[in-house]
């Protein structure tokens, strides 16, 4: 066969396979039925294609080999129970969940299914599978299928928008795309965490709620990166329903996850981290009206973040360091000194710390009350 041929050939069946944006698939026959070639759980079998079967039926041996490799888990069976075969025969079976049936590059997430004892038990592709697949339509050995599933290739291509637009901070439009994911059931741990991070930086403190316990029922207890953050984000939650008690919880968890060493003994990212959560946790105080917790985790979040600039004092105190966010803390607890806490000397010395930084409402307040905020080098 010439290349040419060959190139036509293999141009004519790529249109045949996707041609109006549908998949087709060439069922094989043998001894009266039809088999479609299928992956269970990531182990490849031929299915018999059985619109007449209820359920996906697997044999007794494929499970224990998905058993044994830890593709098939005790959490995945439902139960026990009775079924009747196409001969007639009724026997014992049990209830399975198959995490992933992959065909044609479409995965099927949660597919019921049972296990049957015996020899020579067919392996049965039911409708608890072929439903999921959409509109299907047999024509001969060619199934035709018009699927909502999308492929693999199409999820990651989601996900890097999701993430571009995360970055962005257009959380409505990752959420819009997330949602799409949640419908396929494809969610990852990362999925999960951007809809959790999404609902809660959108101030929908139910939802964000909902999702945070979510995932932490998922994964909370394997050793994942995110759960500092899923921690200090069911605090932002909480503290936008005024349940501060609750927040004020979960921040002190997700400063905990983080690191509860010495200041100058911690990392200057984790430090970065820790100077956030300390500032959430000031607000959550300033709310609550607890006005020196407030003042006194300010002071934390500036220390934390003079480390991670990698400053000390008196590198603030000589005027070396402009920071926005630095200057905002420390004029925050000179404001909380001065009008919650009575404590004039503690707010004139956190004011001048702010006008260092080059905070301009420090340094119009150090103007008005005459205050010396010159470098001390």
């Amino acid at each position: 066969m010439t290349i040419k041929r060959i190139t036509i050939l293999v141009l004519l069946t790529t249109i045949c396979t996707f041609c109006l944006g549908k998949k087709v698939i060439l069922l094989t026959k043998k001894n009266g039925v039809y088999t479609i070639p299928c992956s269970i759980n990531g182990v490849k079998r031929s299915l018999v294609f059985d619109t007449g079967a209820s359920t996906v039926t697997i044999s007794m041996q494929l499970a224990q080999l998905l058993y044994s490799s830890g593709k098939l888990k005790d959490s995945d069976i439902k139960g026990y129970g009775r079924s009747q075969t196409a001969s007639g025969h009724i026997v014992d079976n049990m209830a399975v969940v198959l995490r992933d049936i992959e065909i044609a590059g479409l995965h099927l997430k949660n597919v019921d299914a049972v296990i049957i004892a015996g020899q020579n038990v067919p392996l049965l592709l039911g409708l608890s599978a072929i439903q999921k697949l959409g509109k299907v339509t047999l024509s001969g050995n060619k199934l035709i299928i018009d699927s909502p599933v999308l492929a693999n290739s199409q999820i990651n291509e989601m996900r890097s928008k999701i993430n571009s637009f995360i970055d962005n901070e257009q959380y409505s439009s990752a959420l819009a795309l997330l949602k799409k994911i949640e419908a396929q059931e494809t969610l990852e741990e990362r999925d999960l965490y951007n809809i959790t991070l999404c609902y809660c930086y959108s101030k929908d403190n139910n939802k964000a709620l909902m999702y945070c316990q979510q995932w932490m029922g998922m994964y909370q207890d394997t050793n994942s990166s995110h759960e500092a953050d899923v921690c200090y984000f069911t605090g932002l939650a909480y503290m936008g329903l005024k349940s501060h008690y609750e927040a004020d919880k979960w921040f002190a968890k997700a400063i905990e996850l983080i690191s509860l060493d010495a200041i100058e003994r911690t990392s200057r990212e984790d430090a970065f981290t820790l100077s956030f959560y300390y500032n959430q946790k000031a607000l959550n105080y300033l709310e609550a009206k607890a006005y020196d917790h407030s003042a006194e985790a300010f002071d934390f979040a500036a220390q934390y973040r003079l480390h991670s600039l990698n400053y000390s004092i008196e590198d603030l105190c000589a005027g070396y360091v402009k920071d926005a966010k630095l200057g905002v803390w420390l004029e925050s607890i000179s404001e909380i000194k001065a009008v919650f806490l009575n404590d004039e000397v503690a707010a004139q010395r956190y004011v001048i710390l702010a006008a260092l930084c080059g905070n301009q409402k420090a340094i119009d307040t150090c103007k008005h009350f005459n205050l010396d905020y010159s470098p001390k080098k």
